[in-house]
């Protein structure tokens, strides 16, 4: 079911409204423009809360009549204050490694960007297939080392993406190691959240499943709640997370 994008926004409303989480996450292209973008958080502005919510603009253009073609993530805290991560740079392992190294080039002149605080927390942003900043299967490991030190910096890694991804041992090893708990053993969590598109089905939807949306930590999966089950367009769930004050 394609939702209406003003309906996308009322949803993310409705869902800060009803439950309160201090970190809600969408999948990716969940606002349509910049236009719903800023809605969303004049809403926020009108009607304080005490979350923060990280969605992506699906045409990031920044007027009416130019929408753009490229999609970008955004937080929006509790007052409807906006900050940009930025737009996808890569989407495969061969992207990572080929055509001169640009787009890893242009990942890490944004990992600035990427980092956010939420409550005591700091938040990494990965957009879908920029978890190939990680490699590998049975030992998986940092393409770079420049983003090794600011994602596991971070107490919380989230990788909203646009469809399911495939290759599911691959994808499980590294989200182990984005969840892997700190030096001091302090733990870390990973968060993704996906439509219901799977890469490779052709277009074919794949119905809500355990796997839809979830949530590393030390890594392992952690159980959820589910309060809305796709009935009506849209899931959602919620996790507890067991994560110490930031160091």
């Amino acid at each position: 079911m394609m939702l209406a994008p003003r309906e996308r926004v009322r949803l993310i409303l409705a869902a800060s409204d009803a439950y309160d989480p201090d970190l809600l996450v969408t999948a990716g292209y969940a606002v349509h423009s910049r236009k719903h973008l800023h809605r969303l958080a004049q809403e926020i502005e009108q009607e304080p809360r005490g979350g923060t919510i990280i969605t992506e603009v699906h045409h990031d253009g920044q007027t009416p009549r130019n929408p753009g073609h490229s999609h970008a993530m955004w937080a929006i805290d509790g007052d409807g204050e906006l900050h940009r991560f930025g737009r996808q740079t890569f989407g495969s392992s061969r992207e990572v490694r080929h055509h001169g190294g640009k787009a890893l080039a242009r990942f890490r002149a944004r990992l600035a960007d990427r980092t956010i605080e939420v409550g005591e927390h700091a938040v990494f942003a990965l957009i879908c297939g920029e978890i190939n900043i990680v490699h590998g299967r049975n030992s998986a490991a940092f393409v770079n080392m420049d983003a090794e030190d600011a994602i596991l910096t971070a107490d919380i890694v989230i990788n909203p993406t646009h469809d399911r991804m495939s290759n599911a041992g691959t994808l499980q090893a590294k989200r182990r190691l984005l969840s892997q708990a700190k030096p001091d053993g302090t733990p870390r969590a990973y968060i993704s959240c996906s439509n219901w598109e799977a890469c490779g089905l052709n277009g074919r939807v794949q119905y809500p499943s355990p796997t839809l949306h979830t949530v590393y930590v030390a890594g392992l999966p952690l159980p959820y709640e589910e309060f809305a089950d796709g009935a009506f367009g849209f899931v959602y769930r919620r996790w507890r997370l067991p994560l110490g004050p930031s160091s």
